[in-house]
């Protein structure tokens, strides 16, 4: 009987060591998957349009990273997993800066990039004791509790040296080019385009704002200038305030019909860039550009006007003519020169009209993009970029 009793206890306390070990490692696994969602919503909340304003004071980067704790910390809150709740708090997410000597660059061009963490990291229970997990059948185990022990952390990366789509993935880049030299540094912004004159030395005006709680675009200044730009029709954007139209896939034998409104409304994809022998759309680079229709203008102009508000990637290029018997031109189609693309910034559309000549005209803010198809570069003397991020797991 006794030894009946010893091994039936022995079997109980082998059942609640089981159980416990199953029920931590499920804890553990929802609040590894909590954790990896909670820094990429954290990292996103930290990368907002008010980076991009000059002249700011110490307390503001303070409040983007009160603001990118809370959010990760709300998530894991609002999950409804009343185990995981009480285990973080806003102590337990931790922005980690980057090392000053790998902030290369042109300050000119990468203007408070420096403020920006390179890493967002959560830690349930970070240096306290609150990450215990009662178990459970203590008085057969002997043990009480159990640390949670679960981290997870995000890296936060802008120095994009091209765009690679794929899957079901697409490249958010607006067809159309905005001609600027300053990719030589911010010695040349004075003699660059309008982007480098208005928007990266801040003369430009400043009449609308983006609001981004309502997702709408308003009346009165934000502290952001903005631009506005031509896209006429059978026009190949020559002018200082011209935009050139690009052209992301070769043209089709059969059909020479453009393409421009789809890549607006869909992006730019991986069968797109194959036609011109591409995998990824790479700064800098040479790419064709083309002409428009007034039809073609006036189906951009009707799209643009309902979708005021949508940012984009925008490439700043340097035009160089080729010639009409080239074969570069044969292999792409009717394209009448090709451009030089030096750089990727990020715009959003403010506002937009079209003009009785067909002229379509439209004013852009720039703005912080979140890409996914950004390929970042792991060399440290690249230039930083302000305007387009990517937040992905590390660890």
């Amino acid at each position: 009987m006794i030894w009946s009793i010893w091994v039936f206890v022995a079997m109980l306390m082998i059942v609640a060591c089981f159980f416990n070990v199953m029920w931590l490692s499920c804890v553990r696994a929802e609040a590894r998957r909590h954790a990896e969602s909670a820094v990429i919503v954290g990292g996103h909340a930290f990368l907002s349009d008010d980076l991009l304003r000059p002249w700011q004071q110490p307390f503001e980067n303070e409040g983007r990273a009160v603001r990118s704790r809370n959010a990760a910390v709300d998530y894991i809150r609002q999950s409804g997993d009343r185990t995981l709740s009480p285990m973080i708090s806003e102590n337990d997410v931790e922005l980690i800066q980057p090392v000053p000597a790998t902030q290369p660059g042109n300050t000119g061009l990468t203007q408070l990039t420096s403020t920006v963490p390179e890493q967002i990291r959560v830690t349930f229970g970070k240096g306290q004791s609150n990450d215990q997990l009662r178990m459970f059948f203590s008085g057969l185990t002997g043990v009480r509790n159990a640390r949670l022990g679960v981290s997870a952390a995000a890296t936060i990366e802008h120095a994009p040296v091209g765009f690679l789509p794929g899957g079901n993935l697409t490249i958010p880049v607006l067809p159309f080019a905005i001609t600027d030299q300053s990719h030589e540094g911010a010695a040349m912004m004075s003699a660059g385009g309008l982007w480098s004159r208005q928007i990266e030395t801040g003369n430009g005006s400043d009449n609308l704002s983006w609001n981004p709680e309502q997702h709408t675009v308003e009346n009165g200044a934000d502290g952001l200038p903005e631009i506005t730009l031509t896209l006429s029709p059978n026009s190949a954007g020559n002018r200082p305030d011209g935009f050139v139209p690009l052209r992301f896939a070769a043209a089709s034998a059969t059909d020479d019909s453009s393409q421009t409104v789809n890549w607006m409304q869909n992006g730019v994809t991986a069968d797109d860039l194959k036609t011109l022998g591409l995998n990824e759309l790479a700064f800098p680079s040479t790419i064709s550009a083309s002409m428009l229709s007034n039809t073609e203008c006036a189906e951009i102009g009707a799209w643009l006007q309902s979708h005021s508000g949508q940012s984009f990637i925008v490439c700043l290029c340097t035009p160089t003519v080729v010639a009409e018997n080239s074969e570069h031109q044969s292999a792409v189609g009717t394209a009448l020169s090709t451009v030089r693309l030096n750089r990727p910034v990020a715009a959003r559309i403010m506002a937009s009209g079209i003009s009785a000549s067909g002229d379509v005209r439209i004013c852009l803010q720039p703005c912080v993009l979140i890409t996914s198809t950004a390929v970042m570069s792991s060399s440290p003397g690249t230039t930083l970029n302000r305007y387009i991020y990517s937040v992905q797991l590390s660890d």
